[in-house]
């Protein structure tokens, strides 16, 4: 594959809008999506787990998966979790174990009896995570696209302020102040959603945290495909070196990993290959019937 970004221009599919109910603290959660099926009876599902700030339809990458999956003989769902744009600021991690819920429950009511989670950036540790705590029958395998260390590149981007606003956004959440801004990063974090990446207590630091033990990823059983591309902006360490650490912790029965020359955290002109490889791979774990 080689980057190659092609000029803007009109896009569209033939699908369906979808909405599915999530559970909630004190309500459910409607979670927005686009699903088309495949042509193929017995399809597989790839549902596709965006990653902070982003939403189910933004970027050239999920255009890519549902403008391929069913050619590739795939059904596809890209869906919205509770990190969907502004969502992403004080959104409290574990949710994804019911967001997550709901896509497989969507992909069951479907027909779907094999579903496949494809994560970008914070998607991954998402599915990660809730395939390690779920171990989910239905699911075939996991997609992890660029699944970068958070909690190392908020550490490296920081430098010397990261101790003081780690330090400061615990005593806010300590003070009864978890909805406190946390200010100078790349996203709008409150107190206590800065934690969840910053303090390598939490789960959601410690999924892809690379210098770690990886316990929740190496509880991951099922086939796992992880991608980065050379040239990843979000890397403490080389892309190379993470996989092949993925490489020695993994404990899946089948484990794949694919470094891209070119390819950035977006995978930006390199969409359609990319989505069209997954997709095969998809098939290759998970065939129709």
């Amino acid at each position: 594959m080689q980057a190659n970004r092609p000029k803007p221009t009109e896009w569209g599919v033939a699908g369906t809008l979808v909405a599915f109910s999530a559970a909630g603290r004190r309500r459910l959660r409607m979670l927005d999506g686009f699903y088309r099926p495949a042509a193929t009876k017995n399809a597989p599902l790839v549902a596709f787990v965006h990653g902070m700030g982003s939403n189910f339809y933004r970027s050239a990458l999920k255009k890519a998966f549902l403008e391929t999956a069913p050619a590739g003989g795939c059904a596809v769902l890209s869906f919205n979790n509770r990190g969907a744009e502004r969502g992403t600021e004080d959104e409290p991690f574990r949710t994804c174990l019911a967001d997550l819920d709901a896509a497989a429950a969507f992909a069951r009511r479907r027909g779907h009896r094999k579903i496949v989670f494809i994560g970008h950036s914070t998607g991954c540790q998402k599915i990660a995570f809730w395939q390690a705590q779920r171990r989910h029958p239905s699911v075939a395998g996991l997609v992890l696209l660029a699944p970068a260390d958070d909690y190392a590149v908020t550490r490296r981007d920081l430098g010397a302020r990261f101790d003081r606003k780690v330090a400061w956004a615990r005593k806010q959440v300590a003070k009864g102040r978890p909805a406190a801004p946390v200010t100078g990063l790349y996203e709008r974090f409150t107190a206590a959603r800065f934690l969840s990446l910053a303090d390598p207590r939490r789960a959601e630091a410690n999924v892809f945290r690379y210098a770690g033990p990886l316990t929740q990823f190496r509880r991951v059983k099922c086939p796992v495909l992880a991608v980065f591309g050379e040239q990843e902006e979000f890397a403490a360490i080389p892309p190379a070196d993470m996989l092949a650490i993925l490489r020695t912790k993994t404990r899946s029965r089948r484990f794949a990993d694919w470094l891209i020359p070119g390819a950035d955290h977006g995978f930006h002109g390199l969409e359609n290959e990319l989505a069209e490889a997954v997709c095969r791979w998809v098939r290759e774990i998970a065939p129709c019937g």
